[in-house]
């Protein structure tokens, strides 16, 4: 649900210019996700944004009172470094173009990582998912939480159709769910939560003007047809636990 606080953090962050920002309608992409954390994190504990890129969602996490440590394999954006110096208290920037396959950091580390349309691309940095999801959970504590958000569906309408327009971007690496089961069970995590969302395109609506009404009619309706036809849905999210 929109409220006042969220209006002005889509606003700020159009303001330092991360693209999914540019209208409420394609900031609203991040509802569910910033739902899914205030559902499974524990208050105030330690979060590893992996893969932050502009450092939106830490944002987010900051401002609920988590302990955020951003990582990022490539050079840190104005957001991020302003975040260093804003939360300095509460927010670390860890930039390492070498840890592609091994992360910088000490065993039992955190209590959640986030992965925000990260997962799907580490093939593409020399990596594996299997591989980064053994070294997420080697990370994270015994009960800590993984959130993998964004996560393309290999049966989306939209990712069949933006193959044909030149110029646009399409995921090579798509995924069923089948494919999570799998993967989570061959790297011994327990699924506690999944689901297909994200059924209308959003980034074509950035140039849309701000209207509160536009916008929760467009995501009424995009939670009403997600629901109807859930397997040509853009996304996956998944969550889940590390074994006690």
């Amino acid at each position: 649900m929109i409220n006042d606080h969220l209006l002005k953090m889509f606003d700020r962050l159009n303001e330092f210019g991360v693209t999914q920002f540019k209208s409420h309608i394609s900031s609203s992409q991040y509802l569910l996700a910033y739902q899914l954390v205030m559902d499974y994190a524990k208050p105030a504990g330690s979060v590893l944004d992996w893969g932050t890129g502009k450092g939106h969602f830490s944002l987010f996490l900051l401002e609920q009172g988590f302990q955020v440590s951003g990582f990022t394999l490539r050079n840190p954006s104005s957001l991020s470094e302003y975040l260093a110096i804003e939360y300095r208290d509460h927010y670390q920037l860890i930039i390492d173009p070498e840890s592609v396959k091994m992360l910088p950091f000490n065993d039992k580390t955190f209590d959640l990582v986030t992965s925000i349309g990260v997962l799907e691309h580490v093939r593409e940095t020399g990596g594996d998912e299997i591989d980064s999801l053994l070294e997420i959970k080697r990370i994270l504590k015994p009960g800590g939480i993984f959130i993998c958000y964004h996560f393309p569906n290999k049966y989306s309408w939209i990712e069949a159709i933006i193959k044909y327009i030149k110029n646009k971007y399409n995921h090579p690496y798509k995924y069923s769910r089948k494919d999570i089961y799998e993967m989570l069970k061959q790297t011994g995590w327990e699924l506690i939560d999944t689901k297909r969302y994200g059924i209308l395109p959003r980034l074509i609506f950035r140039t849309i003007p701000n209207r509160l009404c536009l916008t929760n009619t467009f995501n009424t309706i995009d939670i009403f047809f997600s629901k109807l036809f859930p397997i040509i849905c853009q996304n996956h999210y998944f969550v889940a636990r590390k074994p006690q």
